[in-house]
């Protein structure tokens, strides 16, 4: 990986275009210090805006989810109730741990709809007891996958639990969802920063995670004192739509890469 990320960056200043998945509204300083170092960079998002406000009968074969689709069960729950768990595609957690949000979960008595990988525990899969099978009967559904832009946009859905990977963040900005957040590794630690001291739209949850503290934390989520988190990113929600139209800065952006990089190429 680090090799990988060595040769893309010496490949910087060769590159006709340089295309991020993001917006200047929601990254300014950022994207402003990139600019200075390479003219050639262009904020082309968020992608899911963009997807979201265009005709989906053609688009259909543009899913990004990499596992099987369940989310009919949503359709049972009241708007804004629900808490949606996923911890992508390729973080890993102790047994432990997976117990210790588990009995959380149960315990906040909250709905919720639970995304685990085959994988997400280490060195085996997972076996719930009963107990806790009983205890989550009638308001937990856990499945192998589903199309996460599906679930954050539904109307069911109040809150995610993520890892803070970068395509996780921006469906749920570009959702209007709030977030807890648990980063694991690379861009996750900044981006839950980013989610939670700068944009503040959600709450981390410490490394050496407890259930005391999940529970805690889930409701605080999903209660109308943290209205302010909905507020804030019902806003970035908003500019993220601004920026994907015609006119916005992002749609502009990908205007001038088809027209003066595609095209100038295809033409010399």
């Amino acid at each position: 990986m680090i090799e990988f990320i060595i040769e893309v960056v010496d490949r910087f200043n060769r590159a006709s275009a340089i295309v991020f998945n993001t917006s200047n509204d929601l990254e300014s300083d950022v994207m402003n210090a990139l600019i200075s170092m390479f003219p050639s960079v262009y904020t082309i998002g968020p992608f899911t805006s963009f997807l979201n406000q265009s005709p989906h009968n053609h688009l259909t074969s543009l899913d990004s989810n990499l596992w099987k689709e369940d989310n009919e069960w949503l359709e049972s729950k009241e708007p804004g109730s629900t808490v949606y768990v996923n911890f992508g595609s390729t973080t890993v957690m102790s047994l432990e741990k997976l117990l210790e949000f588990a009995w959380g979960l149960a315990n906040s008595k909250k709905p919720f709809l639970w995304i685990i990988r085959p994988d997400l525990v280490i060195g085996g899969s997972v076996v719930f007891s009963s107990e806790f099978v009983n205890e989550i009967s009638n308001r937990g559904l856990i499945v192998g996958w589903c199309s996460q832009e599906k679930v954050l946009n539904h109307p069911s859905i109040g809150g995610f639990l993520t890892h803070c990977g970068w395509n996780s963040t921006i469906e749920s900005i570009c959702a209007g969802v709030p977030m807890l957040c648990w980063p694991f590794f690379a861009d996750q630690p900044t981006n839950c920063r980013y989610i939670c001291n700068k944009w503040e739209i959600g709450i981390e949850i410490d490394t050496n995670v407890k259930r005391e503290e999940v529970e805690k934390l889930v409701n605080e989520l999903m209660v109308e004192e943290k209205g302010k988190m909905r507020q804030k990113i019902d806003k970035l929600k908003k500019k993220a739509e601004e920026d994907t139209r015609p006119g916005g800065g992002s749609y502009m952006n990908l205007d001038k890469v088809i027209k003066e990089v595609l095209l100038k190429q295809n033409q010399t």
